[in-house]
C-alpha cells in the first residue's frame, strides 16, 4: 500500500506536466478553460500530496527568484484594478496562479530540455498536419480554423515552431541525430502550416528570431533563418497575402481605411488620441468602449471591435504610463533573466514581434500558452538558478 501511494506521488507531476503541455499546445487555442481548472486541480493535488517541509523554503527562494521579473506588471495590473476594477484583468491574475502551481508541483521531478522540446515538437507536428487539411479540404470557415480565429492559431504553433526552431539552433548536441531531424520535420511543417493560414502576423516572430541568432553570435545560422523568413514572404506573396496588405496601405492613403491595414491604422491613431488624453491611468481593458462612450468617434463606421489589434496599443490607451511601466520593467527583466537561454529569448521575442500588429500578450487564449511554454522551458533550464532541485 505505501509503495502505491509513493508511486502516485511520484507519478503526480508528470501528470501536470502532460496537462501542462496539452493545455499549452492545443486546449488552451480551441478556447478551452476548462483546461486552466485541470491545470489547478492537478497542481494543487500534487503540492498537498508532495508537499516537503525540508524543501519548502528551498521551493520559495526558487519562485521568488522566478516570479521576480513579473511582479511589475502584476502591481500594475493591480493598481489598474483598483481604478478601472477587475473585469478584464483577471487573465493576469490567472497566468499568475498558472505559473506558480505549475512550478511548484513540478518541483519533485527534474525536467529536462531534450524532453520537453521533443514532446513540444510532437505536439507541433499534429497540431500542423492537422490544420494543413483542415484549409485544404474544408478552407477558412468565418476566418477560423476549427471555430478559432486564425492569427490565434498561428500564434500557439509559432510559438511552438519558434520553441523548437531555437532549441535546435542553440541547444542542437542535446539532441540524437533522428531527434534533429523529427524536430527540423516538425518546424518545416509549421512553416508550411503557417503559410496556408496567410497569417502575416507569424512572419513578424521568424524575424525576431533572426535578431535573436544574432544577438547569439551565430551569424552564419541568422542567415539562413532569414533566407527562410524571406521565403516564406515569397511564398505569401504568391497568396496575395502581401499584395494585399501593400494595396491596402494604399487604399488607406486615398482616404479608405475599411481595409484590414486601415482599419488597424485607425485604431491606432484611436489609441494615441486616448492616450493623451488620459495618459496616466488609461481607459481600463475595454478601453475602445470607454472612448466611444465619453463621445470620441472613431474614424471607421460601424465598428464594433472592442481592441486596438496590437498589444502596445492596447497597453497604452488601456493603462496609460501606469501600464507601459509596469509592462515595459517585466519585459526588460524578462530579458535580463532569459539571456543566456536563447530558446526562452526567441519565444519572448515572438510575442513581442507579433503583438506589434495584433493582441497575442493581452489575450488569454495566446497569453496562456506562452506563460505555461515560459515555466517549463525555465525549469527545463540548463544554468542552476533555473534548474528544479531534484527532492
Amino acid at each position: 500500500m505505501l509503495n502505491d501511494t509513493q508511486r502516485i506521488k511520484s507519478f503526480l507531476p508528470w501528470v501536470v506536466f502532460f496537462v501542462t503541455i496539452s493545455s499549452a499546445c492545443l486546449l488552451f487555442l480551441l478556447g478551452i478553460h476548462f483546461a486552466k481548472y485541470l491545470i489547478f486541480a492537478f497542481s494543487i493535488l500534487s503540492i498537498v500530496l508532495i508537499f516537503d517541509k525540508e524543501t519548502f523554503k528551498e521551493s520559495i527562494k526558487q519562485i521568488s527568484i522566478f516570479l521576480t521579473p513579473w511582479l511589475f506588471w502584476l502591481l500594475s495590473l493591480l493598481v489598474l484594478s483598483a481604478i478601472h476594477g477587475a473585469d478584464g484583468y483577471s487573465y493576469g491574475y490567472n497566468a499568475l496562479l498558472i505559473m506558480v502551481l505549475v512550478f511548484l508541483s513540478l518541483q519533485p521531478i527534474s525536467l529536462s530540455r531534450n524532453l520537453l522540446i521533443r514532446v513540444i515538437a510532437l505536439f507541433l507536428f499534429f497540431m500542423s498536419i492537422a490544420i494543413i487539411i483542415h484549409v485544404l479540404t474544408i478552407g477558412f470557415i468565418d476566418n477560423g480554423v476549427y471555430s478559432v480565429n486564425k492569427n490565434k492559431v498561428a500564434g500557439v504553433v509559432t510559438f511552438l515552431s519558434i520553441c523548437c526552431f531555437s532549441s535546435l539552433i542553440f541547444e542542437k548536441d542535446i539532441f540524437a541525430f533522428k531527434e534533429q531531424i523529427f524536430i527540423a520535420l516538425s518546424v518545416l511543417t509549421s512553416l508550411l502550416c503557417i503559410v496556408l493560414l496567410e497569417a502575416r502576423t507569424a512572419l513578424l516572430a521568424y524575424f525576431a528570431l533572426v535578431l535573436v541568432v544574432c544577438l547569439g553570435k551565430k551569424f552564419k545560422v541568422a542567415l539562413v533563418v532569414l533566407i527562410i523568413s524571406c521565403i516564406m514572404v515569397a511564398l505569401f506573396s504568391a497568396t496575395g497575402r502581401i499584395q494585399q496588405g501593400i494595396s491596402d496601405l494604399q487604399n488607406f492613403q486615398d482616404g479608405n481605411n475599411r481595409t484590414s491595414w486601415g482599419i488597424r491604422l485607425e485604431l491606432w491613431k484611436f489609441a494615441l488620441i486616448g492616450f493623451c488624453d488620459s495618459p496616466v491611468y488609461g481607459w481600463g481593458s475595454k478601453a475602445f468602449d470607454a472612448l466611444v462612450d465619453n463621445g470620441y468617434v472613431f474614424g471607421v463606421q460601424d465598428y464594433f471591435r472592442t481592441h486596438f489589434h496590437s498589444d502596445f496599443f492596447q497597453t497604452l490607451v488601456g493603462g496609460g504610463l501606469i501600464g507601459v511601466i509596469g509592462w515595459i520593467s517585466t519585459l526588460i527583466l524578462l530579458v535580463r533573466q532569459s539571456w543566456k537561454d536563447s530558446t526562452k529569448l526567441a519565444l519572448l521575442a515572438s510575442i513581442l514581434a507579433m503583438g506589434l500588429t495584433d493582441r497575442y500578450w493581452s489575450h488569454w487564449i495566446t497569453f496562456y500558452p506562452f506563460v505555461s511554454l515560459w515555466v517549463l522551458l525555465y525549469l527545463s533550464g540548463d544554468s542552476e538558478e533555473n534548474r528544479i532541485k531534484n527532492v
